[in-house]
């Protein structure tokens, strides 16, 4: 038997291709028990979030640290200086777990900078707070074995290639090898939108939940609601699980804030602005001023 690997290029294309076929329908399984107990978790489910999980639902841990943070100033625990510089007050303390979790994060002071925030993302808290929303089908599972089944397919792009190469060096013809390689690719991302990201997101009933959140819970910088006593507390929890830091009715805060954590996107418009001094600070209680196939076949 002369044949390269023992398999005429026929042969081998028609192993590769059964090959591709069972990889993408390993992707549609994961794709279809994914959704099947996202479905059923839901249904047992009483359907009632805390701030803390809409935060979650909505940006991940980042968000959640916002809101515990958010939740901090508007009671005085700490305070937030124009540089983003957090500090404990010492004059209340925090309402909840998370908030305790985040004040200790801070220490004796921290400075907010980019996107990394206080690094709530990296405690077990977050941790379980996300995992008890994927047990209850409002987040996919995030890193699992079954959502890496799509690097099969690069395996077999290997492979492919791999023959190829060796077909063209015992001058066999390749056009039909060459030609499977730009189709594996195309099926290469077809399953990984199939089985998702390893990453957490919302699922389609976490999203439902987090637009109806939204329609009941309006952003109180945009909608004219003001800064009054009612948004004080607890009430500010939830615009800023929804819309992050401009969701927070201080401006002036919320300015900070924005500016600090997004500095490439301080110029919008719920970014705020302030006059306050580089060494003043800031609460919620004041603002500041501011070829064809032979007998070989063409698989190589």
């Amino acid at each position: 038997m002369d044949e390269p690997w023992g398999l005429s290029g026929q042969e081998f294309l028609a192993a590769y291709w059964t090959a591709i076929a069972v990889v993408l329908g390993l992707a549609i399984l994961v794709r279809v028990v994914s959704v099947v107990r996202a479905t059923n978790a839901a249904s047992r489910d009483n359907g009632q979030l805390d701030h803390y999980e809409l935060a979650m639902l909505a940006q991940g841990s980042s968000r959640v640290e916002q809101t515990a943070l958010a939740g901090l100033i508007s009671r005085g625990a700490v305070r937030v200086n124009r540089d983003g510089v957090i500090s404990p007050t010492g004059a209340a303390r925090p309402a909840d777990a998370v908030q305790d979790q985040v004040l200790r994060l801070i220490g004796s002071s921290h400075m907010l900078k980019g996107r990394r925030g206080l690094g709530l993302g990296d405690t077990d808290l977050s941790r379980r707070l996300a995992d008890g929303l994927s047990g209850r089908g409002y987040l996919t599972r995030g890193k699992r074995w079954a959502r890496r089944v799509h690097l099969l397919f690069g395996v077999l792009f290997v492979v492919a290639l791999v023959r190829m190469v060796n077909g063209i060096a015992l001058e066999r013809p390749v056009t039909y090898l060459a030609l499977s390689l730009p189709a594996t690719l195309v099926l290469w991302i077809v399953a990984r939108v199939l089985v998702g990201s390893k990453s957490r997101h919302a699922t389609r009933h976490g999203r439902a939940v987090l637009n109806r959140a939204r329609q009941s819970v309006s952003n109180p910088r945009f909608s004219g609601a003001g800064v009054g006593a009612g948004m004080l507390g607890v009430g500010v929890l939830a615009p800023v699980a929804l819309y992050g830091w401009s969701g927070y009715p201080d401006e002036e805060i919320s300015g900070i804030l924005h500016q600090t954590q997004y500095p490439a996107t301080s110029s919008g418009s719920d970014s705020g602005s302030s006059s306050c001094s580089s060494g003043s600070s800031c609460s919620s209680g004041s603002s500041c001023g501011g070829g064809g196939c032979g007998g070989g076949g063409c698989g190589g």
